[in-house]
C-alpha cells in the first residue's frame, strides 16, 4: 500500500466521524472539509469503519487497505497535537459493544420468532393432512361396515356372473330383493376404451332386459359397485353383463360378456 503523506489538517477525521468533537471542533473541521478532498474523503472511509462495528454484520468486512489506513491515522493522531484543537478523548468502547449486542439479541429474537411461526405452520398442517387422512380412512371402513352388513343381511342371494368358457372375469351380484338394492363386485375385467363402460341388465322372465346400472374398473381390473337398485314387482330370473357406451343404453348393443341365473 502507497502510504499518503502525513497532513495534520486531518488528524481530527476519525473523531469528526464519530461525532465526538465539541461544536467548536467539529465547526473548525467542517471548514476544513469544505476545501480539502481528502479531509471528506478520511470523514467517508472512518464513518464506514464506525457504521461496521456498530452494525455488527459478519458478511460486512471492510477493504484491507481501509484497514490499513485507518489504524496508521490513529497513530499519527496521536502523535500529533494540533494548536488549534485539542486531542479528542479516547472512545468509550461500552456504547459500541452495547449497541451491538443489542442488535445481535434482536437479531436472534427475530430470527427464533420466524422459526417458531414456521415450525407452528408446519405443525397445524401436518395435523390438518392427518386429520384428512383418518377421516379419508374411517369413511372407506365405514363403507365396508355397510356393504359387508348389506351381504350378509338375511334374504341376500349371491350370483355369479361369469363366461361359459372361462371362470374370470367374473361379477359377484349380491340381491336383496326384499329391499330391491344389490351389489356388485367385479374381477379381472379388462380395461375399456375411453368412452366405453359396463352396464349390468336384469333379465326377466318376460319382456326385454332392464338397463341398469355402468361402471368401468379401469387400470385395477377390479371395482364395487353399491346401491344399485333392482326392479321390483317383476319375475327376474338372470343377470348379464354387456359393453355399452359410458351414458349405458336403453336396450344391449353388443353381446353379452358375462350372465348368470338369479
Amino acid at each position: 500500500m502507497t502510504e499518503r503523506p502525513e497532513n495534520p489538517e486531518l488528524a481530527p477525521a476519525a473523531a469528526y466521524a464519530l461525532g465526538i468533537l465539541s461544536p467548536e471542533e467539529a465547526r473548525s473541521f467542517e471548514r476544513v472539509l469544505a476545501s480539502s478532498e481528502a479531509a471528506r474523503r478520511e470523514v467517508a472511509e472512518f464513518r464506514e469503519v464506525a457504521g461496521l462495528l456498530a452494525l455488527q454484520a459478519p458478511d460486512a468486512v471492510p477493504d484491507p487497505d481501509l484497514r490499513d489506513r485507518v489504524m496508521a491515522r490513529i497513530g499519527q493522531e496521536k502523535a500529533t497535537s494540533l494548536p488549534q484543537i485539542q486531542p479528542p478523548p479516547r472512545p468509550n468502547p461500552l456504547p459500541w459493544l452495547a449497541a451491538a449486542a443489542a442488535a445481535v439479541l434482536a437479531l436472534g429474537l427475530g430470527w427464533s420468532l420466524v422459526l417458531s411461526r414456521k415450525q407452528v405452520e408446519a405443525r397445524d398442517e401436518a395435523i390438518a393432512s392427518l386429520k384428512t387422512e383418518l377421516n379419508a380412512r374411517q369413511e372407506r371402513l365405514d363403507e365396508r361396515e355397510r356393504t359387508l352388513a348389506a351381504v350378509l343381511e338375511p334374504g341376500v342371494s349371491l350370483t355369479v356372473l361369469a363366461s361359459a368358457s372361462k371362470p374370470e372375469p367374473a361379477v359377484q351380484l349380491f340381491v336383496n330383493r326384499r329391499r330391491g338394492i344389490a351389489i356388485a363386485q367385479a374381477v379381472g375385467l379388462p380395461a375399456l376404451a375411453t368412452g366405453r363402460a359396463y352396464q349390468l341388465w336384469f333379465i326377466p322372465r318376460a319382456g326385454k332386459p332392464i338397463a341398469s346400472t355402468t361402471f368401468n374398473p379401469g387400470d385395477s381390473a377390479s371395482v364395487l359397485v353399491t346401491n344399485i337398485m333392482v326392479p321390483l314387482g317383476r319375475q327376474l330370473t338372470a343377470a348379464a353383463i354387456t359393453e355399452e357406451p359410458e351414458g349405458g343404453s336403453i336396450q344391449p348393443t353388443s353381446p353379452v360378456l358375462l350372465s348368470g341365473a338369479l
